[in-house]
């Protein structure tokens, strides 16, 4: 795991550093949230011996064109295979990280998972993470982060307001706008909102 480069915008630290277990964050277009998910796939797979985390987007196809190249990148050091049929990714400890689509809940049955990313959970169906994804960490206890830009106050935004308010110490969440990424010039996100709606702005990046 030393051989990792890891380096963290000052939001990502801090979520790091939380030892809460499953996560939500609610955030804005290009603020960092795919390396930091990235991150903590490799992370948590090379602390697990020969366990599996999987990477969730609305479809297998979205999970390869946001996670694939990004792992890829990151995880040069530790990786051992990279299967592109499957998109599974083993690592030198046998671990390993797959790609998989919420719209094709049976490929991710009958596995014991370490960690998983749910990446735009707003578009999901809730059955997923309830009926799918919660039991398959259970007797790992394993740890889950959900991730996404707020599509109005559906399932996402119930999951945001139980991390939010309810007297759980398993739950906690963030809210981020794109100003959170220092990268990320401002001069371009209020370029932005000069051709958006207000809505659309809202929604998108803050």
């Amino acid at each position: 795991m030393s051989d990792l480069d890891i380096q963290l915008l000052p939001w990502q630290q801090e979520v790091w550093n939380d030892p809460t277990r499953f996560k939500v964050i609610a955030a804005g277009r290009r603020c960092g949230k795919s390396r930091y998910a990235a991150y903590r796939l490799l992370v948590e797979a090379l602390q697990a011996d020969k366990g599996h985390v999987f990477y969730v987007a609305q479809t297998q196809g979205q999970a390869r064109d946001v996670m694939w190249s990004v792992l890829a990148e990151v995880g040069r050091p530790v990786i051992k295979q990279m299967h592109i049929n499957n998109l599974q990714i083993t690592l030198i400890n046998g671990s390993t990280i797959s790609l998989k689509g919420s719209d094709r809940p049976d490929t991710m049955r009958g596995v014991s998972l370490k960690f998983v990313v749910l990446d735009e959970f707003a578009g999901m169906k809730i059955e997923v993470w309830e009926e799918v994804l919660r039991p398959a960490l259970a007797d790992q206890k394993g740890s889950a982060v959900f991730i996404g830009t707020p599509a109005g106050r559906n399932h996402f935004w119930d999951l945001y307001q139980y991390a939010t308010i309810a007297d759980d110490p398993d739950w906690k969440s963030w809210h981020l706008t794109s100003f959170d990424n220092p990268l990320l010039d401002p001069k371009e996100i209020d370029a932005a909102k000069k051709s958006m709606s207000s809505f659309a702005f809202r929604q998108e990046f803050m």
